[in-house]
């Protein structure tokens, strides 16, 4: 039987083998890759960014490209791990590094290396990451090839890494902008239809179309502004915000959003103090948590607002009934990755993340789970730095 301080210890891994070379292993294998020019000559060939690994994914070899996209020199990248040369925000969290932390048993990088050792196959899988940048962490839409290849009797994992971001910001686009911005485009069109047609009921249609109207305008602003933070061209304004009055703005903007319908948004406690930030990226990152919540809560249930003063700092809180899903809740923020299962969407949990702590300079999190529910949280300092 364990006793209590052997059951107490952190696994080796969480997903993915531990383990690494001993030096004069990896040394004796990085001389038999070097020693196979016609292998490097092919590698460097290779627009894309090419890793060699040894059967502990440590990386034995990297072409020209990879290099020369990572910024970095061979001697910086070799016995490391992909994840550990990319910067991976979760590669040192592991109790062996790259792989073996809980969220690695979502990576496509390590997936696609591990089925490709075990099958001894091709494996191509997508992968999101999100590294650890200058300007703070970010997010990768990354295609990853594993194949599997042997020198000199011994075997080794050949690692192509194509950057797909650009083409899944304009998945996102197509799929998420153009779709929502044409629904609303079009119930325009229906309503200005029908006041050409009827003569009854011009009020409430004319509201209508005023509220339809708003949403494009949001939906639009919206996009712009994700576009220009990703490309860290995003302004921040600071003024006084009124806690209580930012919330009774949200309640009021999303209980006429057909996403609230059949819902209650709700106020628990709450902190009716100032803060000096952003408002307009505030009230974004507030209004993302609360459809988020909307959208997974239940007919006639509840989403409550809460805000929290604590000392320096305030925390907002949404919450929702609903449970997310663990694989989910590993990838929670990433670009790209939908909870409702829908490719090219899941931008309202990563722009969260962008706007709440690049820009407003808090933290955003979330706890998921049985029988409490879903509460997101943003802890934001009560003043930013330029009001220090």
């Amino acid at each position: 039987m364990a006793t209590a301080t052997e059951s107490s210890k952190s696994p080796d891994t969480y997903f993915a083998p531990a383990g690494r070379d001993k030096p004069e292993e990896f040394a004796r294998r990085r001389t038999v890759v070097q020693h196979s020019p016609l292998l490097c000559e092919a590698l460097n060939a290779i627009h894309d960014m090419v890793l060699i690994l040894n059967e502990h994914r440590q990386i034995v070899a990297a072409n020209a490209a990879a290099l020369r996209m990572l910024q970095a020199t061979a001697a910086d990248l070799v016995a490391k791990r992909p994840g550990e040369a990319v910067g991976c925000v979760w590669s040192k969290a592991g109790p062996d590094g790259c792989g073996t932390e809980q969220h690695c048993v979502t990576c496509g990088a390590v997936n696609a290396i591990l089925e490709s050792q075990n099958k001894n196959i091709h494996v191509v899988r997508e992968c999101r990451i999100r590294v650890d940048g200058p300007s703070g962490p970010s997010s990768l839409d990354l295609k990853v090839a594993a194949t599997p290849i042997t020198v000199e009797s011994e075997r080794f994992i050949v690692l192509a890494i194509e950057d797909i971001s650009q083409p899944k910001r304009l998945e996102v686009l197509q799929r998420v902008f153009f779709h929502d911005v044409l629904n609303t485009a079009g119930c325009i069109s229906g309503y200005a239809a029908y006041l050409m047609e009827e003569r009854t009921s011009i009020d409430e249609t004319c509201s209508w179309l005023v509220r339809l109207s708003e949403e494009l305008i949001e939906e639009i602003q919206a996009q712009r502004e994700l576009l220009a933070a990703e490309a860290g061209d995003l302004p921040v304004q600071t003024d006084m915000v009124i806690t209580r009055q930012l919330l009774d703005e949200l309640q009021s903007h999303y209980l006429k959003n057909p996403v609230a319908a059949g819902r209650s948004i709700e106020f628990g406690n709450v902190w009716a103090g100032v803060v000096w930030t952003d408002r307009r990226l505030l009230l974004r990152v507030l209004g993302n948590m609360l459809k988020n919540g909307l959208e997974a809560t239940p007919q006639n249930q509840v989403v409550s607002l809460h805000c929290q003063d604590q000392g320096e700092a305030v925390v907002f809180a949404i919450h929702n009934p609903g449970v997310i899903p663990v694989e989910a809740q590993l990838q929670i923020f990433q670009r790209s990755f939908s909870t409702k299962g829908l490719p090219g969407r899941g931008i309202g949990t990563y722009s969260m993340k962008l706007f709440g702590e690049r820009y407003l300079g808090g933290r955003v999190d979330f706890i998921s789970r049985e029988p409490e529910g879903t509460t997101f949280t943003l802890t934001l300092p009560k003043k930013t730095s330029a009001q220090a």
